[in-house]
């Protein structure tokens, strides 16, 4: 097992505190601007061995032992970057949700049309609903969430970031008078109804018409942006 170099470490810091990772309280500082290539190495790499664990075993299996073995480092390099089991997950938490708004903007952002931009998002979202894994180990971390207010809160902050992210890359040219206010209840909505496609097809399985349901989403989504646009000129 690779091991940290004492000589790498400083002689002295307060326990729990991490190195590398700000710790922010919850619920405060968006983590979103923050790629994943932008991490330092250990945080990073540990980070990573904490989502291949998630992924293979569930929150139930994350515990700061797992992920050190994972990682190939001692559990105590686990616990002073990330102090606590709970501050491993709130990091692994912010990590997933900069990926998604990295993707979406890698995808999308180069796109002028308004509606380009959706096509191109709904794309994403279909490619991203075949990930089961992803989708069990998504909805294992909201059900913990769901018990455990600083957990429930980060994740709450988080989707609203996230949300908000989405919003901006709808503002286009062809999309006018779409107001702040009418962007953000439709990113609202089309998040809702994603996370429920989603979840719905994670336990249906290959019985779930999931191109179906997206392609009316789609639909749905993009007549209610017209008649908003087509309302506003009138």
């Amino acid at each position: 097992m690779d091991e940290v170099s004492p000589s790498s470490e400083p002689t002295k810091r307060g326990r729990g505190r991490p190195r590398e990772v700000v710790r922010r309280p919850s619920g405060q500082g968006s983590p979103l601007q923050q790629r994943r290539e932008d991490y330092p190495g250990t945080t990073r790499a540990i980070l990573e061995a904490a989502h291949r664990v998630l992924l293979r075993h569930g929150t139930g299996g994350l515990t700061l032992v797992a992920v050190a073995r994972e990682a190939h480092v001692d559990v105590t390099t686990v616990s002073y970057h990330f102090g606590t089991r709970h501050g491993l997950i709130e990091n692994l938490m912010d990590l997933l949700y900069s990926d998604t708004v990295a993707d979406l903007a890698e995808n999308v952002s180069h796109l002028d049309s308004g509606y380009d931009r959706w096509h191109a998002y709904m794309a994403t979202v279909s490619r991203m609903c075949q990930d089961r894994e992803a989708a069990r180990a998504y909805f294992d971390i909201t059900a913990l969430a769901l018990r455990d207010d600083a957990l429930r809160i980060r994740l709450a902050r988080l989707n609203v970031w996230t949300i908000g992210a989405f919003a901006q890359l709808l503002q286009a040219p062809d999309l006018p008078d779409l107001s702040d206010d009418q962007v953000k209840v439709l990113g609202e909505l089309i998040f809702a109804a994603v996370d429920g496609i989603n979840l719905h097809h994670a336990l249906a399985g290959s019985d779930y018409p999931l191109d179906d349901v997206l392609t009316l989403l789609e639909r749905v989504i993009s007549d209610s942006i017209s008649k908003d646009t087509d309302t506003s000129h009138g």
